[in-house]
């Protein structure tokens, strides 16, 4: 199927990851749920068009929306109560998994913490000077191959729910290998250089 054009001259796909990037940026600034027309103003589109988009996404997990069709969540950043906490630069928010958390500080270099509930009942708390994590013992993330993440039909149901961080290394192996799950462990270090990477994209701002 060909993706149509927008009134922005760009693909479906093009105008999917506008409407990510742009509902990320008004999250972070704003701290609140952000409706349609907001987005709409951001992007220069109209609202209806945004509104098909948003459909499109939160049917794919790749946006969170509430009851009256606003964006509480985007690029694994969320307004409201979620996976996982953050404090970023003083203000709370939430993201859906663990590598969210690398990446947003990253991508950002801002300073704060998380807590992370790690499946074995454990809580992991990171520490966060200008986007890198702080010495942190062994605590380590487990990231899903991406392959994974291309077969799925909803990001945040199927692939979210399975990026965590552990303790140790041999918490994430014995946990991955019980589940069948193929993806890599790495060091805070290393998930934050790559997750930096991941979410430039989504968090540089216009101008």
């Amino acid at each position: 199927m060909h993706a149509h054009r927008s009134r922005l001259g760009v693909t479906n796909v093009d105008s999917e990851t506008l409407i990510r990037a742009a509902a990320f940026r008004l999250l972070l600034a704003h701290a609140r749920p952000i409706a349609p027309d907001e987005l709409a103003t951001a992007t220069d589109s109209s609202t209806d068009r945004v509104q098909a988009l948003l459909a499109e996404l939160d049917r794919a997990g790749r946006i969170r929306r509430d009851g009256a069709g606003r964006v509480v969540g985007a690029a694994g950043l969320s307004v409201i109560p979620d996976r996982h906490q953050i404090q970023l630069d003083g203000r709370r928010f939430w993201t859906w998994c663990a590598y969210d958390i690398l990446g947003i500080f990253g991508a950002l270099a801002a300073d704060g913490r998380a807590v992370s509930p790690s499946p074995d009942g454990s809580t992991v708390v990171v520490v966060f000077e200008r986007g890198r994590p702080q010495k942190q013992h062994s605590a380590v993330l487990f990231r899903p191959d991406d392959d994974l993440l291309a077969g799925c039909a909803n990001v945040y149901e199927e692939w979210c729910p399975n990026s965590n961080l552990f303790l140790s290394r041999r918490q994430a192996m014995t946990w991955a290998g019980e589940r069948g799950i193929p993806g890599r462990v790495m060091g805070l270090d290393e998930a934050s250089e790559l997750g930096a990477r991941d979410w430039a994209d989504v968090v540089q701002r216009e101008g």
